[in-house]
């Protein structure tokens, strides 16, 4: 006799509730120590440090953020 697997399942987060509230706030709160440093970062790698702002927004910083991130990469495609 074998002995059964125990295989755990992915967790995956349960769809959007309605709580656009929270959402909202989440969003609009200021940038997290993480994408600051990630922006930063980044707008120096690009040559562009005008892009990093103290006072950004998480959502505002997330788009700098994939922006610089797919700027770079199309400048590594050359």
């Amino acid at each position: 006799m074998t002995p059964a697997l125990h295989s755990a399942a992915p967790t995956v987060a349960p769809p959007f509730s309605g709580d656009t509230g929270a959402l909202l706030d989440r969003l609009s709160g200021p940038m997290t120590r993480s994408q600051a440093l990630t922006l930063k970062s980044l707008a120096i790698e690009a040559y562009q440090p005008g892009q990093f702002e103290t006072l950004l927004t998480r959502a505002e910083a997330a788009r700098r953020i994939q922006a610089l991130r797919d700027e770079i990469a199309l400048a590594d495609s050359f």
